[in-house]
């Protein structure tokens, strides 16, 4: 009997090492609780669909399992979409380029309401392609990631990092406390996040202006103190019929910012102080009807911004104050179509009715403006997917396609009516091939802080001057502009992935993108003769012909054309197996079982004839696992490395001046910033995780690009760069030996980060070889490499 209290002790420290193998089960809904497969799942490209997955028949680019997971290292959810990011950028090349979230098949209201999700609690993450959000109501440009949790979970955490950067100038310090609960009626995810950073000057620096001349006080990065509070609650709501589910969510973020903007006449420093408030709030009910999916989102928010600049004559304080309100209703409606096609079809009906005002106000010294602006819009838009070929019908050798339709029409209050419409076509020769065509045109609408924004002056701005070859001390010209006009959005896609069955875990993808922008909406952020003979008003130049102001406000620049290929790729391997300590006890605990084959279960799971010692009490929040739970934790890979990887080739990008007709060739010479003009652009991550030891590398690289000024021969070189993120970290859920020796380190992760592992910066220099001291590179990457200590600890 020894023997066996011993085998139980040691199981029972095995389950306070183990938590991923705790009961759980895969939705908050109503249902009644039930034990799903207990073991960490590994990559799956192809399998089963829960039944929290994307309904109808559309297939996941990609599948992963908790055990790929939680070996990625990411605590977060916003952890975790970094190391996602190469599988999860679009090919379409719109916007930010940033993926739809959903949980469990369905939408949020916002990413505020989940971001504090631990990792933990992800049982599988699911990616779909671009045309699967059009069934929830959004265009077909960005991909979908569906987040599947465990339906039983409860943890809090809390975690310290500290940081440095802007070559040890900068400190850092941030504060986490989250809370995370799930069970069969709904869950609630909290968190309190408390931040601070001390500013960085140009003194601290070294950084000079004029050449020989002494460092200024102005500073490169403020000093910035902020928290946030963030999170929602849901229920199962029985009156909202089968499914029915609603969620509370909330926002509220404050954040105070200080910075020098130089001296004054007398020699005292001039300071800048912001104040930013904002609130969101949610309200978002959903249910199944007779197989129509139906999500309604009520949503709130109110922005405020308030800015206070000192003045050089030591006159009253510049003051500039934004207030942005709006409240929202979005209703979506999802379901299939029977009898259409070749099969059942899907639909979606989505509906949107806004109600957003913009109040500001500014004074600059004798100067003093107002602005208000209200927009209310309505926007109806839906799809339709047919089904036109089948591989499951008889003597079809040509594999699935389907059509998918979409339209929109939406009017505003300051802009009218307009519409969009969009088709495609999905061919599926293979279950491994998926080839996929789209051509949309819809119109975007200009932002009401691009509109109406308050106009502040920001003085002493650097920036070079081609025409005169100096760089210079400018007032820079911020704020919204009242003649905007919306993008018209023209867009075809072509791409194909490939997932083959001969390797598990590769996916390979390859898209073509033409973007057409009617009206493009951008900046200047480089002095060109071609940008100051299309908007002269921009610059303002004093007799001799200096620069002395500029206007960086958004205008309409012209009309751009892009065509860009991408590939992309993901390959995932594991590898080893589990501590040989584990499968040993697996061995005993059997032969436990075969020696007293009469022994009575007991509470907790414990496999008979196993008693627990004196005193012990089941832990919080789960029970001991049982002999196949440990039989199933006994067969989890030691270890798993994976990479991701997105390539953008850049065939065409052109932009025909609004003003003056003239088209720039922005991949040769006719590009209006450094961000412009890059040919080439790599993506790409990759990790390796053995036992709860591991690491990852990420990197981005961009091409290099030229700037022809048109002042003579002056041509500014944009040198390429890569930029490395390395994170080293141990997480004590991979190591139930150490629970086992030291069970207070469990859910514990110890983490070391380097971003711009290489220091690299964006080296821009003139015809002559020289940097103009305007891209001095502390000026271009202020914070330049940064070191980040963290301690995070889950209860």
């Amino acid at each position: 009997m020894h023997k066996l209290s011993l085998l139980a002790s040691t199981t029972i420290c095995l389950s306070l090492g183990l938590p991923q193998i705790s009961s759980a089960q895969s939705a908050p809904t109503a249902s009644p609780t039930v034990k799903p497969d207990p073991a960490m799942e590994v990559v799956v490209v192809r399998g089963a669909r829960l039944p929290e997955s994307v309904p109808g028949d559309a297939k996941p680019e990609l599948v992963i399992g908790t055990f790929d997971i939680r070996t990625t290292g990411a605590t977060t959810l916003p952890e975790l979409l970094v190391t996602l990011l190469p599988q999860t950028q679009s090919g379409a090349r719109r916007g930010d380029n940033k993926p739809i979230l959903l949980v469990n098949g369905r939408r949020v209201a916002d990413f505020s309401e989940i971001r504090a999700i631990p990792v933990r609690a992800i049982r599988r993450v699911e990616v779909y392609p671009e045309d699967v959000a059009l069934r929830y109501g959004f265009p077909a440009d960005q991909k979908v990631v569906n987040l599947i949790l465990f339906g039983s979970f409860s943890i809090r955490g809390v975690t310290i990092g500290v940081g440095q950067a802007a070559d040890a100038e900068r400190d850092t310090l941030d504060v986490i406390l989250d809370s995370t609960r799930i069970d069969g009626q709904g869950r609630s995810v909290f968190s309190l996040d408390g931040t601070r950073a001390s500013g960085v000057s140009e003194q601290d620096l070294g950084i000079s202006l004029s050449t020989g001349g002494l460092p200024g006080v102005r500073s490169i990065l403020p000093k910035t103190e902020s928290y946030r509070l963030s999170g929602a609650v849901g229920r199962s709501v029985v009156g909202l019929g089968e499914q029915g589910y609603a969620t509370f969510g909330l926002d509220a973020q404050a954040q105070q910012d200080e910075a020098a903007l130089g001296r004054s006449l007398n020699g005292t420093r001039l300071l800048r102080d912001t104040d930013i408030n904002k609130l969101k709030t949610s309200l978002t009910a959903e249910g199944v009807a007779k197989e129509l999916r139906w999500n309604i989102i009520g949503a709130a928010r109110s922005e405020e911004t308030n800015t206070r600049t000192d003045r050089s004559d030591g006159g009253r304080r510049d003051r500039t104050n934004q207030k942005l309100s709006g409240a929202s209703l979005d209703a979506n409606l999802a379901g299939p179509v029977h009898g259409i096609g070749v099969g059942t079809g899907a639909f979606s009906l989505r509906s949107l009715v806004s109600a957003d005002r913009l109040e500001s106000n500014f004074t600059r010294g004798v100067l003093s403006g107002t602005t208000e602006l209200d927009r209310t819009t309505l926007d109806v838009n839906g799809s339709l997917t047919i089904p036109l070929l089948s591989r499951k019908a008889a003597g079809n050798p040509m594999g699935d396609v389907s059509l998918t339709l979409n339209g929109e029409l939406a009017s505003s209050s300051d802009y009218g009516g307009t519409g969009g419409w969009g088709s495609g076509l999905t061919w599926s020769p293979t279950s491994a091939l998926q080839i996929t065509t789209r051509y949309t045109t819809r119109e975007t609408l200009p932002a009401l802080e691009q509109l109406g924004g308050p106009q502040t002056t920001l003085p002493s701005a650097s920036i070079y001057d081609a025409r005169t070859g100096q760089s210079v001390r400018i007032d820079e010209t911020r704020g919204g502009n009242r003649a905007l006009q919306p993008e018209q959005q023209r867009d075809f896609i072509l791409g194909a992935s490939f997932a083959p069955l001969q390797i598990d875990g590769l996916n390979l993808s390859l898209t073509y993108a033409r973007n057409k922008t009617e009206d493009y909406i951008g900046s200047i952020g480089v002095n060109t003769r071609a940008a100051e003979a299309a908007f002269p008003s921009r610059y303002q130049r004093n007799s001799s012909g200096a620069l002395v102001g500029l206007d960086t406000r958004a205008l309409n620049l012209g009309d751009r054309t892009t065509q860009t290929l991408s590939l992309g790729l993901s390959y995932s391997r594991n590898f080893g197996q589990a501590p040989q300590f584990l499968r040993d006890i697996v061995e005993k605990v059997k032969k436990a079982q075969d020696d007293n084959p009469d022994a009575t279960g007991l509470p907790g799971g414990l496999p008979p004839g196993v008693t627990p010692p004196p005193g012990f009490k089941p832990p919080p929040g789960g029970t001991p696992p049982d002999f196949d739970q440990l039989l199933q934790a006994a067969k989890i890979p030691g270890g798993r490395w994976n990479i991701g990887l997105n390539y953008a080739y850049t065939l065409d990008d052109s932009l025909i001046l609004k003003n003056s007709g003239v088209k720039l060739d922005l991949l040769d010479g006719g590009a209006l910033d450094t961000n412009m003009g890059h040919r080439h652009e790599l993506t790409l991550d990759g990790g390796l995780n053995y036992r709860g030891i591991g690491g990852r590398l990420a990197a981005v690289w961009k091409g290099d690009s030229e700037i022809a000024t048109g002042y003579g021969a002056e041509r500014l070189y944009v040198g390429d760069q890569a930029t490395l993120d390395l994170s080293l970290f141990a997480s004590t859920d991979l190591m139930p030996q150490l629970n086992m020796a030291l069970p207070f380190l469990n859910g514990a992760q110890v983490r070391f980060e380097i971003n711009n592992l290489t220091d690299s910066t964006q080296k821009v220099t003139n015809s002559a070889g020289s940097v103009p001291t305007a891209y001095q590179r502390w000026l271009l990457e202020p914070e330049g490499r940064s070191y980040k200590l963290s301690l995070k600890k889950q209860f």
